[in-house]
């Protein structure tokens, strides 16, 4: 004599099945990624600082704002690449710039394209 009552979900069934660790596959779109394309700024490129940029970060000036229109540098890595892989970037550029005092020393800015001229 069968149980009249309904079959149990799967998700509530006693078997140690239901506890096991399950493995997806990844999403189609993960696995063709489209590859970077060229740019106008690759990395080693030298460039100057076009439009009124200001930031907090600078070494040595205990927060101040510092504005970097005018300064030249060069860039450092492309934040819109990883590994050969095209991601999407807010700033797509990373800027290594002189500190303003002359000690020799550099920091980096994150920049955007547009922000940017070739020296």
């Amino acid at each position: 004599a069968r149980d009249k009552r309904p079959p149990v979900p799967f998700m509530f069934a006693s078997s140690t099945r239901a506890f096991a660790p399950r493995r997806f596959a990844p999403a189609p779109a993960l696995r063709a990624r489209r590859t970077t394309t060229a740019t106008a700024m690759p990395v080693g490129t030298a460039v100057k600082v076009k439009s009124s940029v200001i930031v907090f970060h600078v070494p040595k000036t205990k927060g101040a704002a510092t504005d970097l229109q005018g300064m030249q540098g060069v860039v450092d890595s492309r934040a819109d690449d990883h590994e050969g892989i095209a991601v999407s970037a807010t700033l797509a550029c990373r800027v290594k710039l002189p500190v303003p005092d002359g000690s020799g020393k550099t920091f980096i800015a994150h920049l955007d394209e547009d922000e940017l001229e070739l020296a």
